[in-house]
């Protein structure tokens, strides 16, 4: 008889049970999370009801499952998603995690727990389930409600929260101790770690599924998938860190790529198999008996779960800028201990760091809270109507008021110059330690296997500096809004100015500083020599062109690639439309009123040896020559002074009547009927043709944008970016071909035409941001 392996028939029964189990739950309209625990209980060692499963068997099958959960959920993060729903969920949360953390630490400590049982008493409080929220919105029809986005918000920073707790958790595994020094430095060292694999990942991984995108189908993208996840896992590893973090963060890197559907699509079926395994064997650890034991406990903390929530999370929402309402219905939405819980549990256990006991405590709160979610929720709107009926009515419109900025007003521009300044200064830093590290770690030994030691250092030394340099360019630069700021500050008044200084004297240090480390590193010689040098070769690096240059394109590449997804949603969100391209009546009045034609200049005619400022056709006719083809070479954006001649073919942009009046009143240029198509279809058109020289794009002026209340003039478009304007929307008013004097509002709808490479410089400088 053929011997089965033990973890084969162990495997079957947990599939079994599983499957069993989750029919069950969507029977009875609950989630399957619920099921495959039940199933997990019944399949453990501490009921005998049915076969056994030693947890031994499936342990690795689980660790699997962590991985692939939260792999799943960084496809879900988004940093581009965290930062437009940055300013609302990060103050809710901020203000839940210190509330709750202390509000959990102290039950903790009251029950008798000790102090590391306390702590992640009070982090689990704060961690609320996605998954549960997400399927009540749906079956309430919620999801689309203005409160829904701020939850989803807070549930953002609330991952961040949890891997974060992570860490520190693995941190005290190893040390045993809580010492403030040690604990800056982890986080120091997980925020380095943090930037790197980011910065890494988003210039490297989506320019490698673009190149390869061709090669690529659902076998072939669920390796590649799969690999850079494993691979991340890994490295996290080696790193310190545990492999739920690696998964994590390769995670949030593809989820910032074109493939992001894709790649959610195929490890769908993978990460519901071994999840199912997961919250099994999280089943199978939990101990009837030590329930039974600890029921006042687990009724205390679900109460504290659910009222804490309610009441720490509403306040958030409100002191962040929210109205009472939203506040109330978004704390009352939020009022669970979600998943994370589960596997900062499972870490705490199986570290040895945490009692026995808190595992199946925090697994019961959790399932009484997935219950109780639906009804608290249901519960928000009558809670809110009970505190408006209670409050004085003064007091209730002041908490009903949103304490948002009024229109046109702007946070500080101090506020706003000084978190972009440290925010790039504390990039660029890491991204020259991370230099400054590999140097250490391998070119340095590679100095001994010269026969001429010095010859080495000479070599790597300077091979060092020259990978270094594009960064600390970076560093001491003002790019995009921060230069605007900047400008701004230095202008508006004198005593700006010596701060002002001081803020770039200080970028300087810092770049000089690395320098010194770098060349100390490879030379053994005075310090003040070493600073001269330093000095020396911070002077050459902003003079060279060639590294400023070298600078730029690493810019541009990763800007590129962070916002490849972005741009890929809006190169592709009219194409949906080809369908029904020419039901113009849902169209903007820019796309369906502005035509795009051709002109050709004739022998003889009244425009030939004519310059494009004396014909005036931008002024009278209110036309734009987009570009002029000549003997096969096209020109975009030709200036006033481009002198016409005979052949020439002009691509023009302008409303059909004026298009037909210049060709009527200048003898001489042929208009093609033919090819007179709005701009909505030749947008259409030139997307679709990858050989295009121009495309046009739509952008919306965001609240930041640093040219709101700025004309076209003073933005200078098409000298900076090789861009051109070509109409703007502002709410039902149509700007066709706007003058140079139009200023930007926010919220105006911008038509943009340029090639590829324009628009994404465009993009580059956050203009629109």
């Amino acid at each position: 008889m053929t011997h089965l392996p033990t973890i084969i028939t162990d495997l079957s029964l947990i599939l079994i049970l599983a499957s069993i189990f989750s029919v069950l739950c969507k029977i009875l309209k609950q989630p399957v999370v619920l099921g495959y625990i039940v199933a997990g209980l019944l399949a453990g060692p501490h009921i005998s009801l049915i076969p056994t499963v030693q947890p031994e068997n499936i342990s690795t099958w689980a660790d699997i499952g962590v991985i692939f959960l939260l792999f799943g959920m960084g496809l879900e993060f988004s940093f581009k998603k965290m930062m437009s729903i940055g300013k609302v969920g990060g103050k809710a949360m901020l203000f839940e995690v210190i509330t709750l953390s202390v509000f959990g630490f102290a039950i903790g400590r009251l029950m008798g727990w000790n102090f590391i049982d306390s702590m992640l008493l009070g982090g689990m409080l704060t961690m609320s389930s996605t998954a549960i929220i997400v399927k009540a919105f749906n079956d309430m029809g919620l999801q689309k409600e203005k409160f829904a986005g701020i939850v989803f918000g807070i549930l953002v920073f609330e991952d961040l929260f949890a891997i974060l707790l992570m860490v520190i958790l693995s941190t005290f595994a190893v040390s045993r101790s809580f010492e403030g020094s040690e604990l800056a430095m982890m986080v120091a060292r997980l925020g380095f770690f943090l930037v790197m694999w980011f910065v890494c990942g988003i210039y490297l991984i989506p320019t490698l599924l673009k190149k390869i995108k061709k090669y690529l189908n659902s076998e072939t993208l669920l390796l590649v998938a799969m690999g850079l996840c494993f691979l991340m896992v890994v490295l996290a590893t080696k790193a310190g860190f545990s492999s739920a973090l690696g998964a994590f963060i390769m995670g949030s890197i593809l989820a910032e790529t074109i493939e992001l559907e894709n790649i959610e699509k195929v490890i769908q079926p993978i990460k519901d198999f071994f999840g199912a395994i997961f919250f099994v064997s999280v089943g199978m650890m939990v101990d009837p008996q030590v329930l039974f034991d600890n029921f006042s406990t687990v009724i205390i903390i679900a109460a504290a779960s659910i009222a804490g929530k309610m009441i720490f999370t509403t306040t958030g929402v409100r002191l962040a800028g929210e109205s009472m309402k939203t506040a109330v219905q978004s704390g009352f939405s939020l009022a669970q201990m979600g998943e994370f819980s589960f596997i900062i549990a499972s870490m705490g256990m199986s570290l040895g760091v945490t009692s026995a006991s808190i595992y199946p405590i925090v697994i019961a709160v959790s399932v009484i809270t997935t219950f109780t979610t639906p009804y608290t929720i249901k519960l928000a709107l009558p809670a809110y109507h009970v505190l408006e009926s209670v409050l004085p009515n003064s007091l209730t419109d002041k908490l009903n008021k949103r304490e948002d900025k009024k229109a046109g007003e702007k946070e500080s521009q101090w506020k706003q110059l000084l978190m972009s300044y440290f925010f790039n200064l504390a990039i660029f830093s890491a991204i020259c330690l991370s230099v400054y590290f590999v140097s250490a770690a391998f070119l340095l030994p590679l100095c001994a296997t010269f026969d001429n030691l010095d010859f080495g250092h000479i070599i790597f030394s300077f091979v060092s500096i020259i990978a270094m340099s594009p960064f600390l360019i970076g560093m001491v630069r003002n790019r995009g809004r921060q230069s605007f700021l900047f400008l701004s500050l230095w202008s508006s008044h004198n005593n700006n100015r010596y701060f002002l200084t001081a803020m770039i004297g200080l970028r300087w240090v810092v770049a000089i500083v690395f320098l010194f480390m770098t060349i100390k590193l490879y030379w053994n010689i005075s310090s003040v020599v070493i600073v001269v040098v330093a000095l020396v070769v911070f002077a050459f690096i902003f003079q060279n062109k060639n590294l400023q240059k070298g600078y730029w394109k690493l810019e541009a590449r990763f800007v590129k690639n962070f916002n490849q997804r972005q741009i890929e949603m809006r190169l592709n969100q009219n194409s949906k439309q080809e369908g029904n391209m020419h039901e113009l009546d849902n169209l903007h009045w820019i796309d369906k009123n502005l035509y795009v034609s051709t002109y050709l200049v004739q022998k003889g005619g009244v425009v030939e040896n004519k310059t494009l400022k004396e014909l005036n056709l931008r002024k009278v006719y209110d036309i734009i020559i987009v570009a002029v083809t000549r003997n096969g070479k096209q020109i975009n954006f030709p200036d006033g002074d481009f002198r016409l001649e005979v052949n020439d073919t002009l691509l023009a942009l302008g409303q059909i009547q004026k298009l037909k009046n210049a060709q009527i009143d200048y003898k001489g240029i042929d208009l093609d009927y033919s090819k007179v198509i709005n701009l909505h279809d030749f947008t259409l058109k030139q997307q679709a043709d990858k050989h295009s020289c121009i495309k046009c794009m739509t952008f919306i002026i965001g609240e930041n944008s640093s040219w709101i209340d700025k004309n076209l003039y003073d933005a200078q478009l098409n000298r900076k970016t090789n861009c051109l304007v070509v109409g703007i929307e502002r709410g039902d008013i149509p700007i066709p071909n706007p003058s140079s004097h139009v200023r930007f509002k926010k919220d105006d709808m911008v038509w943009v035409m340029g090639d590829d490479k324009s628009l994404y410089k465009l993009l580059e400088t956050n203009f629109f941001e």
